[in-house]
């Protein structure tokens, strides 16, 4: 069995995947929905093959900006008053990554956060690093030096990933879920591969609401609308905990962070509230109040 074999699964079918006799394609192995992936450089996970029209223009914008994007990154970092390396590294320290742990990141790029999780988890770490743009991502490839950590590359779309339930510590993406077609169901693929009790850390633009009157910042909107886009919370899987939002780059960013849990939450509505004249709870009164509107 190769190492795309044993690695990954297809990204729709979520069956196994079998390397073809020339050693260039993978198929899988459903009988109702064949499926084809090629081999090159980078393996070539990508589902559907026919994009969603926002992100195969973000997967053409970025394979064509690849050589320059690190410096523009930067000069964003420095117009919004914010040191780069102590920002990633509070992104990624979100993580709480350990020695050897399994961790994916989603949109990994050029690299520069990759190398932070690499690092974190050396020695006897799995470092899986995917991008819809396969220039991105072989810059990443090129310039990341691992030691100790078996690093994985393959070209993917967040909202389909190529791995069962339960199969990472840790899973990592920064910078373009806000033009993701399908960003509810990419959150959901996300929390789906994950392990119970493991980190999904998620950011991207956005400006603080309680900044958004401001000069500086409503030319910073208008000159990029995405940095007027909302935090997603209603995109968040529903069986998660220890919820946390962060702002960053001089509030111009959000970063969330949670754990996935094994059950959906739920609060006690049946439960009577004490004292000796009250026989009533949370459901009693949202029928009484239901009533009046009525």
């Amino acid at each position: 069995m190769s190492n795309y074999e044993q690695k990954f699964i297809c990204p729709k079918t979520k069956t196994a995947l079998v390397l073809a006799e020339d050693g260039n394609t993978l198929h899988n192995t459903s009988t109702e929905e064949p499926i084809s992936y090629e081999i090159n450089d980078i393996v070539d996970l990508t589902y559907p093959k026919e994009l969603f029209e926002q992100d195969r223009k973000e997967q053409l914008a970025y394979n064509d900006a690849y050589q320059r994007y690190d410096r523009g990154v930067t000069w964003v970092f420095e117009s919004l008053n914010s040191d780069e390396a102590t920002v990633r590294q509070k992104m990624t320290n979100l993580l709480g990554l350990k020695l050897g742990m399994k961790v994916l990141e989603v949109g990994a790029g050029t690299g520069k956060d990759s190398e932070l999780i690499i690092k974190a988890i050396a020695p006897g770490g799995q470092a899986f690093l995917s991008d819809l743009s396969p220039n991105m991502l072989r810059l990443a490839k090129q310039r990341l030096q691992p030691e100790g950590v078996d690093v994985n590359y393959f070209i993917a779309n967040g909202t389909y990933l190529p791995f069962e339930d339960n199969t990472f510590d840790a899973v990592f993406h920064f910078g373009g879920i806000n033009t993701f077609s399908e960003r509810k169901e990419a959150f959901e693929e996300f929390n789906r591969v994950v392990k119970v009790g493991g980190r999904v850390v998620v950011g991207d633009e956005s400006v603080a609401p309680w900044l958004r009157d401001q000069s500086s910042y409503q030319t910073l909107m208008s000159a990029n609308p995405m940095f007027a886009d909302q935090v997603p919370l209603e995109d968040l899987p529903k069986n998660i905990d220890n919820f946390e939002l962060h702002w960053i780059f001089g509030f111009g960013y959000y970063v969330l962070a949670f754990e996935k849990t094994d059950k959906t939450p739920e609060v006690n509505v049946n439960l009577q509230i004490p004292g000796k004249d009250f026989e009533d709870n949370w459901r009693i009164r949202a029928e009484r109040n239901a009533q009046k509107k009525a």
